[in-house]
């Protein structure tokens, strides 16, 4: 039975809305899926060159797909994890290929979990909206720009459905509930109070970085980079790098600039960008133009983006819920910087969570709201401190600031000349860090274990040499990168 007899409207057809159209539907409700960007061409390489999607500006950035949804779609949606696959997106196991120090690292239970999806948002997206568009019981409607909400004027207020803009002008759908998976974009806020709702709570914070995005393709017979001593992904205070490996030879490259570095806005530009990258050891190897070349169907050369936020909204407030049969799932209730690589999971873990909970509940709609938020505090929230944390101390060291409590201090050495060596030659440390980045643990959980703390407070006794064998090599000096890529555009 499930949810058979019930109607549902997701707005938007994003990763999140299309995670929640799936899983409502495959427990039988009746489903409205409204979406204003127009559709896809049918083959991802297509989609990747032509399709317009001004309401996800991030579709053309890297992504990865963490280990907490690849986990979940192996256990609840197996389908699903084979349609990606067999569209040519890669499992990553970083066990296979650990740091040089930790060759030959033993398996564990566990291990299995620690595996990523990788492949470009545009095949991601394109896979899964077709496995949506199959089901007989969802309605995929493109064009359609919802334009607010019905509802009843009770206390608190019930949403009834939506009021949209079609070709033949506004028109109104009625269903038992809806879903709100719009984005970090999302009216939201603005609709409700016309219902009579209470403010909402809500606290945002800007992450304080730009990002700029290369895609690539290895040149027929050359295999990606073998790992070495120097790092894929790291952050050199004045700039964070990294190498997202996709689906049919291709890759991507992200770089990001704080915000307070405004000469590094030249990379914007392809020339100036490939000359950053040939300044970074380890990464430099897949640009050589023996291994790979820039992606010849990519619509811009580098793509760029701002504007990245952390946001919570919570729509149960001391007094309850705020709002009845509207659930806000994904980026338009919780929002964290890209660089994490989190969106797509939490988007899929909320959309999964929400159709037990409406399962489990059955009409109690009351109860539903309380269920899906208490979720999100303890499965969510979490990974958003965890963001705004991340994204502060980035800027202070970005500035050039010391931290000033002596706890900060101890904690900001504790990571960088700790956590950052160790989990480079402790297979217990690795493992953390790998439980961490693909979610199964925020990073206090991650790193403040008795035996990872203990661990890491050896390394950081082993002195200097120790961490100049096993550590990174220090970054290049700054201005003179700087100067380099100005002379790269011929200024």
């Amino acid at each position: 039975m499930g949810l058979g007899g019930y109607r549902a409207i997701v707005i938007g057809a994003g990763i999140s809305g299309l995670a929640a159209a799936y899983m409502l539907a495959r427990h039988n409700a009746e489903v409205f899926l409204l979406e204003k960007d127009g559709p896809p061409p049918e083959d991802p390489e297509e989609a990747f060159r032509h399709w317009t999607r001004p309401g996800a500006t991030q579709i053309r950035h890297s992504h990865v797909f963490l280990g907490r949804l690849r986990v979940l779609l192996r256990d609840a949606y197996p389908e699903l994890l084979s349609a990606l696959l067999q569209a040519g997106m890669k499992e990553m196991r970083p066990l296979d290929r650990p740091p040089p120090a930790l060759r030959g690292i033993s398996p564990e239970p566990g291990d299995e979990d620690l595996v990523a999806l990788a492949g470009r948002r545009v095949t991601f997206e394109c896979v899964l909206r077709r496995c949506v568009a199959a089901l007989p019981n969802v309605k995929l409607l493109s064009g359609i720009k919802v334009t607010g909400l019905l509802g009843t004027p009770t206390d608190p207020p019930h949403v009834t459905g939506v009021r949209f803009e079609g070709r033949a002008g506004e028109k109104r759908l009625r269903g038992h509930f809806v879903v709100d998976a719009s984005g970090r974009h999302s009216a939201a806020p603005r609709w409700l109070p016309g219902l009579g709702c209470r403010p909402i709570p809500e606290k945002q914070e800007d992450s304080g970085i730009v990002y700029y995005t290369r895609f690539y393709r290895l040149r027929p017979g050359a295999g990606e980079p073998q790992p070495g001593k120097d790092p894929w992904v790291a952050d050199w205070d004045w700039i964070k790098f990294a190498v997202f490996p996709a689906e049919d030879g291709t890759f991507s490259i992200t770089l990001a600039i704080p915000r307070s570095e405004p000469r590094l806005k030249v990379l914007a530009k392809p020339q100036a960008f490939d000359a950053m990258i040939r300044e970074i050891p380890g990464v430099s190897d897949w640009i050589d133009p023996c291994v790979a070349m820039p992606l010849e169907n990519a619509p811009h050369g580098v793509e760029a983006m701002g504007g990245l936020i952390n946001r919570r909204r919570r729509f149960v407030d001391a007094a309850g819920p705020i709002v009845l049969r509207l659930f806000v799932i994904g980026d338009a209730a919780y929002c964290t910087n890209p660089l994490y690589g989190r969106g797509c999971a939490q988007a899929f873990l909320h959309a999964h969570a929400l159709v037990n909970i409406l399962e489990r509940t059955l009409g109690d709609w009351y109860a539903a709201a309380l269920a899906l938020d208490q979720f999100a505090r303890e499965n969510i929230e979490p990974f958003v401190r965890a963001s705004v944390v991340a994204d502060r101390d980035a800027a202070r060291r970005a500035l050039g600031h010391e931290p000033s409590r002596m706890i900060d201090k101890f904690q900001d050495k504790f990571f960088r000349e700790g956590v950052a060596v160790a989990m480079r030659t402790d297979p217990v440390v690795f493992r953390a860090f790998l439980r961490m980045i693909n979610m199964f643990e925020t990073p206090e959980q991650a790193f403040l274990r008795p035996e990872v703390v203990a661990r890491t407070l050896w390394v950081m006794a082993q002195g200097e040499a120790y961490r100049r064998r096993h550590g990174w090599r220090p970054p290049p000096e700054k201005s003179s990168v700087l100067d380099r890529l100005q002379a790269s555009l011929g200024h």
